[in-house]
């Protein structure tokens, strides 16, 4: 298992971003640009550039193994489904795998396939691929009792019905992961576990359940000593403090994660701590110091020779400037930088543009051009499964749109299409608003009784905001107090440690007085020499052991934990204990040997 347990910590870096990041947005198109990062959030086992993956495959592991596995899939992760070198290499790893008949690989190579198919959650045409590679990871793990790619195959279960909005399912698939995990006892697959339902738990909008599960998570990650999990485990807690607006705890979390990534040579979370802390700076209108760290993060990128990992830096610029500051500056923005329109199309997206420049056309009273381009991506928006925030938020802009024309037969009608969107997706916001525009059109349309209805139901919809606005305040305690609890179970944990350290230490040294009490009686009753130079040469390694032993601690601080600093004090310290320690010896072994039996005739010839 802790093979296993290795291979699963790199095959599952990056889970589901937290989809809460983007509530009380003002533009669909931040959600959907948001969620294009599936194409991004790779395994990252070999944060390297294409062409140096394939040397790697041509040179080093030529021959099937973890490592060529999780190399080729990061290839194919840099390329979109539809692509031919992407089916050519996802074909290549099935046919090893299978050849060898080795379960694990094929179960390996599976689970990598559909994780990189379920990643692309925009995208149904790519990851309804993703599920029957799942299956085929769970068969083989049943049918060779390799529970840990059972657990893989229930997370990946997971992320699928939560693509198609069936969240209670992947609520199922989550605990069935956990209960699994529990029972094998594996920290690292624990962690990713509670990882993974705490992204259930904020598209049901639990926060506290899904706090929970992200304090567990991290619990685990401290347990298992993994570096990726810990780094993991920070970003995510930064993730959830960016989602409900406490960005200090979150720039505080961003900050540990880069600092640890840069100290443990993790480049992938190096640039993802710096763009966040960039995202969320800008979150805090703090837009010199956002762009201060994008600019770093973009350094950091091309110091690493992978160029589209700007292409994520340009994303959060544009919402930013759609979203936040200014909807021309945003058209401006990806005028600028071609290789994001590139990327868009080469995503099939293109339409997601057709949206911005509504934005704009809008936001001049152009009503007509506004209505053109939302009329170019209305049958790309409404032909989606599922995704009913973004269908919601789509027909919207659409009814703003026939406002500003006073087109009000034709704004009630998209209303009502709004109204069906935003109940499909159990959101209270867009419930309670659409409710308001329906009164408003309803009244202009001279509707009355109408409107009425309208109003009554925003009233039940308001009020219940208005309810939720103070469970949020009671949430915020209980994550505090959630926080203060962890924190107090590390003391209690660190505090049980310390107690039973001294406890050992103790003991140790009791036992050490108790041989060199042995080593005087034996010289007292003269036993043989031969005995006691042999005990006296344990007893003194036992002795010096230890003293390097108390030492170890202040060694580990001094040195900071590096190997080379490490060996150098030590061996300055064996260094002056070795002579000493053999001079000891040597005299007290002479004096037990020769002398100390003497004591015994001096005693018994007074007594005579």
């Amino acid at each position: 298992m802790p093979g296993f347990a290795k291979i699963n910590v790199q095959t599952n870096r990056y889970l589901l971003k937290r989809i809460s990041v983007l509530y009380g947005i003002k533009h669909v198109f931040f959600l959907t640009l948001f969620l294009l990062a599936g194409y991004f959030t790779r395994a990252q086992n070999f944060f390297l550039r294409e062409d140096s993956l394939l040397t790697l495959l041509k040179t080093q592991y030529t021959a099937l193994s973890t490592n060529r596995i999780l190399i080729v899939s990061e290839i194919i992760s840099h390329r979109l489904p539809d692509e031919p070198i992407f089916d050519s290499l996802k074909n290549l790893l099935i046919q090893e795998s299978e050849d060898s008949r080795n379960r694990n690989f094929i179960c390996m190579t599976y689970s990598q396939i559909s994780k990189i198919y379920l990643n692309y959650y925009v995208r149904p045409d790519f990851y309804e691929q993703g599920k029957p590679y799942a299956d085929k990871c769970l068969q083989v793990a049943n049918e060779s009792g390799l529970d840990g790619y059972k657990v893989s195959a229930y997370l990946l279960y997971a992320r699928y019905f939560l693509n198609i909005a069936e969240n209670q399912k992947a609520l199922g698939y989550n605990n069935q992961a956990i209960s699994l995990a529990s029972s094998i006892g594996s920290d690292s697959l624990l962690c990713q576990s509670y990882s993974s339902i705490s992204v259930t738990w904020n598209a049901l909008a639990n926060k506290l359940s899904e706090f929970q599960a992200l304090l567990d998570a991290r619990n685990f990650a401290e347990k298992s000593k993994i570096h990726l999990l810990n780094l993991q485990s920070l970003d995510e807690l930064g993730n959830f403090y960016e989602s409900v607006n406490d960005y200090e705890k979150a720039k505080d979390y961003y900050t540990i994660c880069e600092n640890e990534a840069q100290e443990w040579n993790e480049s992938a979370y190096v640039f993802t701590s710096l763009r966040a802390l960039g995202r969320t700076h800008m979150h805090q209108k703090n837009e010199k110091l956002g762009i201060f760290y994008y600019d770093k993060a973009t350094r950091y990128g091309d110091s690493l020779g992978i160029g589209n990992l700007k292409l994520q830096i340009y994303l959060d610029l544009l919402n930013y400037y759609f979203n936040t500051s200014d909807p021309i500056k945003g058209i401006a923005y990806m005028n600028q930088h071609p290789a994001l329109m590139e990327f868009i199309r080469k995503f099939g997206v293109e339409y997601q543009v057709n949206k911005l420049y509504a934005v704009v056309e809008s936001s001049k009273n152009k009503f007509d051009s506004a209505l053109y381009f939302l009329n170019l991506a209305l049958p790309y928006e409404y032909s989606q499964k599922g995704n009913y925030p973004e269908k919601y938020n789509f027909a919207d802009q659409l009814s703003e749109v026939y406002r500003g024309m006073h087109k009000y037969p034709e704004e009630y009608k998209t209303l009502l299409l709004a109204n069906r969107f935003a109940d499909s997706s159990e959101n209270i916001y867009y419930q309670r608003d659409v409710m308001l525009n329906l009164d408003s059109v309803s009244y202009l349309l001279g509707d009355y009784k109408l409107s009425q209805q309208y109003l009554s139901r925003y009233n039940v919809y308001r009020d219940s905001i208005e309810s939720l606005s103070k469970q949020k305040d009671l949430l915020s305690v209980e994550i505090q107090n959630a926080n203060k609890r962890a924190e107090q179970q590390k003391k209690d944990e660190e505090d049980r440690k310390r107690t039973r350290n001294n406890i050992e230490y103790l003991g140790i040294t009791a036992v050490i007085a108790t041989v060199f009490i042995i080593l005087v009686v034996f010289g007292v009753f003269k036993i043989s020499p031969a005995i006691i130079r042999a005990m006296g040469f344990f007893a003194f390694i036992f002795l010096f052991e230890f003293i390097v032993l108390l030492l170890d601690d202040q060694i580990q601080v001094i040195t900071h934990g590096e190997p080379w600093k490490v060996l150098t004090v030590k061996i300055f310290i064996i260094s002056l204990l070795l002579p000493l320690h053999h001079w000891l010896e040597k005299k007290m072994t002479h004096y037990l040997t020769y002398k100390a039996h003497m004591i015994k005739s001096k005693i018994f010839a007074k007594k005579a």
